[in-house]
């Protein structure tokens, strides 16, 4: 491990820089941390060479000392030789000593100096700047480290100066982006030297312009705000990332010995680093880092408050020391320490890994909103179930913070959610299995949105319960059907919403085989329409139906496929002109689910061979078709282990699916 970080991290030197873009060309580019000019890559895992590139050697320069290929670039140096540095004994052991660990950064607050950028540099940003250079922390990010020597000695870097400022920066973020990995950060580094010959002035109104001016000029840019601007677009452009700023390092005079804007697109920082050290910098950095992408400092001297609106969600800054319960937790952003608040994280544009789950997902597009939200409950990890939603109405799309509910009525294995025509624009309804028994939740249309219940059911059932509102009756009855725990075959129940009690009919026993996971749809054969249902037995597939009257009998069990696993889920979709099932279950091996179809427009109403679809050990899953795309996109969500995946299919010509995407809230 390098540093003082408690996570191994891999250098890969590749032998040429085609290598490097065929690694980007890939079809899913390989994951790293750091990348150093075209070919020297730092990450968490060994970064393998992509195919029709297997005669480009891959080698592993992770021993302190080790030789360098000749022909690396200044940038890609610094990289290796800095990654090498963090090896040694001495580094750790500095780390392991560091001035002043711990303690609140009891300084001016570092953004005073820069808390509003000067009209010429927010006019430069305007002019120069394609996007926001960086609104919140998540993806690519372009990293400029400028060094900035003068005329004198006491102004300039030696070698080892200038690898230990590298070193720093890389120690810092490579914690940054372990603490939160699903977002897939990854900063790209452009590393130049200047030595200008301008002297030093330290009554200048400026300081900074002092020497940041004429920097930029050696650099080929405009010596003013609109070079700073220009410089951090062009590594943006040149990297191809989300983001981009820039970290100025110098020995000349400063307002302040570290310091940022809040949003970018520079930081500053004196080597000395005052009276941190430049042990510290790493840190020093990280914490300058946060100001650029949207974080408040939060230690008393800074005179923070625990209010304000910051960050992507514009969430207050509620650890900040001169407010918070008992002075705040520890924090990068109120101290000398690698330590992260719970608001921090938010203030960084990071969203939430979805809570731990277990039994099958439901999805639903409800009726809220336009163009009708996504409604999800699946069964929490241990207790009760989780409620999110989708807010289809806004381009981010981003799922709520779930909401917890029926706790302390024990692990939930199935459930099964519809909108229902009670309340407008419809009350949500559910079943949940737990144990052998079966309970009902409602949750009224608003204002409370409330969950209501556990209402018991009945017992005798295993695997995932299915409801449905169908068509029999004026109202619309509830369907009920869920495999049985003993005897075979699966019980189905109905609620007559036509009699002011609602009453459940007592579950009648259906079919036979060990069942252990079913789907329900209404379809649109016969009339009112077809009870249509696909049971597991095994590994194989069964189908069964049932007609709408007056016999209302269940007809079946006719094989479909095998190699399934979980629950099976069927909907009848607007393709074609009658409506074609699509079936979609997740495959007893090789990983992600099988795809199915049956063309209802055809007399014979075929199946089609089962293709799989995604990958990883998926267990359970739900489908539906959205109002998306014409006539409607397929979306999925897929539980492997304790997580959940999000997959769409276009509606058409490609029908091509997309994913996983893991599925992340709100903080």
């Amino acid at each position: 491990m390098a540093g003082d970080l408690n996570f191994p991290e891999y250098l890969s030197v590749l032998d040429d820089a085609a290598a490097a873009l065929a690694l980007h060309a890939a079809p899913r580019p390989m994951r790293f941390v750091h990348r150093y000019g075209d070919r020297v890559l730092i990450g968490t895992d060994p970064v393998p060479l992509p195919a029709g590139t297997a005669q480009r050697a891959l080698t592993e320069a992770s021993a302190p000392g080790a030789a360098l290929p000749a022909d690396l670039d200044e940038t890609e140096r610094l990289g290796v030789e800095a990654f090498q540095l963090r090896l040694q004994p001495e580094f750790l052991s500095a780390k392991q000593q560091r001035p002043r660990d711990g303690q609140p950064w009891n300084m001016q607050g570092c953004t005073d100096v820069a808390q509003a950028l000067p009209e010429a540099a927010r006019a430069a940003l305007a002019a120069e700047a394609a996007a926001p250079t960086s609104a919140y922390l998540e993806g690519s990010v372009a990293v400029g480290i400028v060094i900035v020597e003068g005329p004198t000695a006491d102004l300039q870097f030696s070698a080892v100066e200038r690898t230990k400022v590298v070193a720093e920066v890389q120690n810092g973020l490579s914690w940054l982006a372990a603490q939160n990995p699903a977002a897939g950060i990854s900063f790209s580094y452009d590393i130049r030297t200047v030595r200008i010959a301008t002297p030093p002035n330290p009554g200048a109104a400026d300081l900074e312009a002092v020497w940041r001016d004429p920097a930029m000029a050696a650099l080929g840019y405009t010596a003013d705000w609109n070079g700073v601007v220009r410089y951090v677009e062009d590594n943006r452009t040149r990297f191809r990332t989300r983001w981009t700023y820039v970290g100025f390092f110098t020995k000349y005079p400063l307002f302040h010995f570290a310091y940022a804007s809040i949003g970018g697109p520079r930081l500053v920082m004196d080597y000395a680093n005052d009276g941190w050290g430049p042990d510290n910098i790493d840190r020093v950095f990280t914490h300058e880092s946060g100001h650029v992408f949207g974080c408040p400092d939060e230690y008393a001297a800074s005179g923070c408050t625990c209010g304000g609106s910051w960050g992507r969600f514009g969430r207050p800054n509620s650890n900040c020391e001169n407010c918070a319960p008992g002075g705040g937790v520890a924090c990068l952003m109120k101290a000398n320490t690698f330590a992260m608040c719970n608001v921090t994280p938010a203030h960084l544009g990071w969203l939430r890994p979805f809570p731990p789950v277990r039994g099958n997902p439901v999805l639903i597009q409800g009726r809220f909103g336009t163009p009708g939200n996504f409604e999800l409950l699946v069964p929490g990890a241990a207790d009760g179930l989780l409620f999110s939603w989708r807010d289809n109405s806004r381009p981010e799309m981003f799922w709520a913070l779930p909401l917890p509910f029926g706790l302390g009525a024990g692990a939930v294995d199935g459930v099964g959610m519809i909108q229902s025509n009670f309340g407008s624009p419809g009350n949500l309804e559910a079943v949940a299995r737990t144990g052998d028994r079966l309970h009902f939740y409602w949750r009224d249309s608003g204002p409370a949105f409330r969950w209501n219940g556990p209402f018991p059911l009945f017992g005798g059932a295993r695997g995932n319960p299915v409801l449905i509102q169908s068509r029999f009756g004026s109202k619309g009855n509830f369907e009920l059907a869920v495999p049985a725990a003993a005897g075979g075959g699966f019980l189905f129940a109905w609620r007559n919403n036509d009699v002011p009690a609602m009453p459940w009919s007592a579950p009648g026993r259906i079919g036979g085989g060990e069942i252990e996971a079913l789907t329900l749809i209404q379809s649109r054969f016969g009339a009112p329409g077809n009870l249509e249902l696909i049971a597991r037995v095994g590994d194989q597939l069964h189908f069964y139906w049932r007609d709408s009257g007056p016999a209302f009998r269940w007809n079946g069990p006719f094989p479909l496929f095998g190699g399934a696993r979980g629950n099976p889920v069927l909907i009848q979709s607007r393709f074609g002109s009658k409506g074609n099932f699509e079936l979609a279950v997740p495959a007893a091996s090789g990983g992600g689910f099988l795809f199915a179809w049956r063309n209802n427009d055809v007399p014979a109403m075929p199946w089609s061979a089962p293709m799989r679809v995604g990958r990883g050990e998926i267990e359970s899953l739900t489908l539906i078709q959205s109002s998306f795309g014409t006539p409607g996109n397929l979306e999925l969500i897929a539980r492997v282990g304790d997580r959940l995946d999000f997959y769409w299919r276009d509606s058409g010509p490609a029908f091509r699916w997309n994913g996983p995407f893991p599925i992340t809230t709100l903080p």
